[in-house]
């Protein structure tokens, strides 16, 4: 026999290396979770019903673009052992700092949008019929915060990865039928104006979120520590690009299916999305099943409450997990342990967060779109750090990216701060 076919494993060996990598797929998972939420829901959908399938190219340019960012996680972790705000660190104090100043102000504003989105699709529940959004908002989370606490990594990466499947089918299955039911438009519809100054605001806050803010990067390099912890076991190359392709992959294509469901059940229609929670709710629920069918309710609550449920469990815990590791970086003697750091970062988030919900919960487009365009503005920074890191000499040469991978790295850096400096132009000097 040639030595190649030597190297293979044995067929008795197959089952136990497909369980191998069936274990270590989590960070990728975790990524589509805090990925696939508001920015899918409220904006890929609003997008669709405002302005029809002319914004199908733009959210899938989006994701091509800012796929380097977020890629970069994966890789800088794998090739070094070490998360990316050690990377920061290496490359000077200023990086990480920088991070540190511009995450903790997304983190707050990002928790009290996923969280007040989640509360206003929450199925009801016998004896809480009478909470209001803010109420229940303050209830999930103190729920997750204790799940976050007691259950740490293991117990998340499960609970996501079946809602996600869950998500998944319900989100195919709401696309798949509702193929060709789209209806003429109503009488005097006038199409909004896509390129003009009127309707940038909302294409920056639609690519804010689109997939995730970049700084979600951080999270998978700690996720996949994570990983190896539990697991007691390095991840190699291949596996991590596995699990961070069926992440990414399915987190573009869900927001490619929102966009159509939008456009086929709502545009057109002469209503446009409520901006208050109570409204938001009836509207979405009954523009879907007043088009595909009573039936398709169960499927419709199930795709909308899974998906920003995971994306508010997660990121409530990753916020505060990359800011306590961030802190523990820049100050390695700081007294505490993470675990401590961590839990008390998850209460102060969510107690900012759940102030910003109580003063905000009568206008949620508008909270939304605040929180999305803080984090378009932001990302050209957060951009920088990683195309600086994985091209440094801190990353061995082998492990850097290839050509195309830099000049699509480059060609989305400049998209993003170019995108930036046409709305501070058009807010502030046009």
């Amino acid at each position: 026999m040639s030595s190649e076919f030597l190297a293979q494993p044995s067929d008795s060996s197959r089952p136990a290396a497909r369980l191998g990598l069936l274990r270590k797929i989590g960070p990728g998972i975790l990524m589509a979770g805090a990925a696939i939420g508001v920015s899918h829901i409220v904006q890929s959908t609003r997008a669709g019903a405002t302005y029809g399938m002319e914004l199908l190219w733009l959210v899938l340019a989006v994701n091509v673009l800012k796929y380097p960012f977020f890629e970069a996680g994966h890789r800088y972790t794998v090739a070094t052992g070490e998360s990316l705000l050690h990377g920061y660190r290496r490359l000077g104090p200023a990086f990480l700092y920088a991070f540190i100043a511009l995450n903790a102000f997304t983190a707050v504003i990002s928790i009290a949008g996923t969280c007040f989105v989640t509360a206003i699709v929450m199925p009801e529940i016998p004896g809480l019929e009478g909470l209001g959004p803010t109420q229940m908002s303050g209830a999930l989370l103190v729920l997750i915060i204790a799940l976050v606490s007691l259950g740490q990594y293991k117990w998340l990466s499960r609970i996501i990865k079946v809602m996600m499947v869950v998500l998944f089918f319900a989100t195919v299955a709401a696309f798949f039928r509702s193929i060709g039911t789209g209806a003429e438009p109503v009488a005097g519809f006038v199409p909004p104006e896509l390129w003009s100054a009127a309707s940038l605001p909302f294409l920056i806050a639609l690519m804010g979120w689109m997939p995730a803010p970049i700084e979600l990067s951080v999270w998978q390099s700690l996720w996949i520590q994570a990983c190896e912890k539990e697991n007691s076991e390095r991840t190699d190359a291949r596996e991590a690009r596995i699990d961070f392709h069926i992440g990414y992959v399915m987190t573009t294509l869900l927001a490619l299916m929102f966009v159509a469901l939008g456009a086929w059940v709502m545009y057109g229609s002469g209503q446009e999305y409520a901006v208050s929670s109570v409204g938001f709710t009836q509207q979405f629920v009954s523009l879907y099943t007043s088009k595909l069918g009573a039936w398709t309710a169960p499927i419709i609550s199930a795709a909308a409450f899974t998906t920003l449920l995971s994306t508010t469990i997660t990121v409530v815990d990753a916020y505060p997990r990359s800011l306590a590791a961030a802190a523990r970086v820049a100050k390695p003697s700081l007294q505490g342990s993470e675990r401590t750091w961590h839990l008390a970062m998850m209460i102060l988030g969510c107690v900012g967060g759940w102030l910003i919900i109580a003063y905000s919960s009568q206008n949620l487009t508008t909270l939304i779109d605040l929180i999305t365009t803080a984090a378009f503005l932001t990302a050209p920074v957060f951009a920088y750090l990683n195309l600086r890191l994985v091209s440094s000499r801190h990353l061995p040469q082998e492990s850097r990216p290839r050509a195309w991978q830099q000049g699509l790295s480059w060609l989305g850096f400049a998209y993003l701060a170019g995108f930036s400096l046409l709305f501070f132009w058009f807010r502030f000097l046009s």
